[in-house]
């Protein structure tokens, strides 16, 4: 059923965009509600989980400068330093000096970081395989995967 007649709302042919934009956005409210569920009882967000998952496993032992995490995820320095702050505080990552340049920190995750994305990952995996697994053939999540990654060069106006 189109959204708009779901909600009640006029639709026709000149809100198609609109229309994929509600169902976009619908999608990612419920996938992160989801989501949400298994993390929150780590005391772990979206946002942290991603910086840890990036930082163990783009970053390894060297680590990941603040500026890489940033441009990995799509967000601002400023927000990254924030988050990075609540996730050191709680154990799960390190700042390190980067040899050579003193000004540039390395983030490295801990030994605790570590182990608790290695005793939520298969709670997440098993989450996302669910709601995605049950919805899309192998053909569909392809197809849906390129449609989406058109985003990826979007700049605002």
């Amino acid at each position: 059923m189109n959204i708009f007649r779901e909600l009640g709302i006029r639709d026709g042919k000149d809100r198609i965009n609109e229309e994929v934009v509600y169902n976009v956005a619908r999608a990612f409210t419920i996938i992160e509600s989801h989501i949400t569920e298994i993390l929150s009882p780590y005391n772990l967000s979206i946002a942290k989980f991603n910086i840890m998952l990036m930082v163990k496993h783009v970053g390894q032992e060297k680590g990941l400068s603040q500026h890489e995490i940033s441009k990995y995820l799509l967000v601002t320095t400023s927000n990254i330093t924030r988050m990075l702050d609540k996730i050191e505080k709680d154990g799960y990552i390190e700042r390190c000096a980067k040899k050579g340049d003193r000004r540039v920190n390395l983030i490295r995750i801990t030994k605790k970081g570590s182990d608790l994305l290695d005793y939520v990952w298969p709670y997440y995996k098993k989450l996302v395989d669910g709601l995605i697994g049950s919805k899309f053939n192998d053909k569909d999540k392809n197809q849906l995967n390129r449609m989406l990654e058109r985003f990826k060069d979007f700049k605002k106006a």
